[in-house]
């Protein structure tokens, strides 16, 4: 078995659901601004595609001032609640919540990596601040050290802030933000990672759930690749809604459709994984 003491790990979709938890929150608030605002599917799908890209994230949904399609006559639709049912946005927020879970074996299997020394790094597209709310609320502050994450925009002057900046900053867990340019596959800033914590690539792996991002990330920095393949599912009507909003270049949807479908030409993985309780079956840990 391989020594590893040094994990570097993507967070959507490896260690949470990340799909499960932004359909189960944008469908119902797309749902309700339709019926209740009275708008065209095809126009306000449009519409928050534009609000994404704008922001560089499909997570700044909750900005509904910044599209024009709305109008100020509606607004209240998603500030007030009603005696039957809480506010949109109020909603929209909830599901989010309600819907953000650690994968089954997930914070168990850290808490063993953590006991036997090993340093465990965090790369993920995910702007910081969406990044510190998620692990303050998993609870994984301290068990990731270090995290690198693109810095993101702050959100519009028209969103209401409900907690301080610095609300939920994490006290154990270090972030090192990158500019928001950072893309995957980026196998320099993978480099980067390791020689920032002058880590042994031989003891080094790389887990991610994503062929063309992380897979193929991690052998181009000649890093031993293990493939989360629980956790990417482009073959489901939730995809599918992302896609049709997503803050991606039609480029980056070609891309991963290639890869899913083979006609990229790609390694395949080192290993892979069907829950992440299995990486205790494949590697040595050792203190770092």
């Amino acid at each position: 078995m391989q020594n590893v003491n040094f994990i570097i790990t993507d967070l959507d979709d490896t260690l949470w659901d990340w799909l499960e938890m932004w359909y189960n929150s944008f469908e119902p608030y797309f749902t309700r601004i339709r019926t209740e605002c009275n708008l065209d599917e095809r126009q306000l799908t449009e519409a928050f595609k534009n609000l994404h890209q704008t922001y560089g994230t499909t997570e700044m949904s909750f900005a509904f001032q910044e599209m024009p399609i709305i109008e100020p006559a509606v607004y209240h639709l998603f500030q007030e609640a009603t005696n039957e049912r809480k506010s949109i946005l109020h909603e929209y927020y909830s599901n989010k919540k309600n819907n953000l879970k650690l994968y089954d074996g997930v914070l168990e299997t850290l808490k063993i990596m953590k006991n036997k020394g090993v340093k465990i790094v965090a790369f993920t597209e995910s702007y910081v601040f969406f990044t510190k709310y998620r692990i303050k609320h998993l609870e994984l502050d301290g068990l990731i050290d270090c995290i690198y994450s693109p810095m993101g925009s702050d959100a519009p002057l028209s969103v209401y802030r409900h907690y301080e900046k610095d609300f939920w900053d994490p006290q154990l867990t270090t972030i090192r933000p990158l500019s928001n340019d950072i893309r995957k596959p980026n196998p320099k800033i993978l480099n980067q990672i390791i020689d920032d914590f002058d880590a042994d690539k031989k003891k080094t792996i790389y887990i991610g759930d994503k062929l063309d991002r992380d897979v193929y990330m991690a052998q181009q920095a000649e890093v031993t690749s293990v493939h989360a393949a629980y956790g990417h599912r482009s073959a489901t009507a939730q995809y599918d809604l992302l896609v049709k909003v997503t803050h991606w270049t039609d480029e980056d949807v070609l891309r991963e459709r290639s890869f899913r479908d083979k006609s990229f030409d790609i390694e395949e993985p080192d290993y892979i994984i069907n829950k992440f309780s299995d990486l205790l079956n494949i590697f040595n840990y050792v203190k770092f």
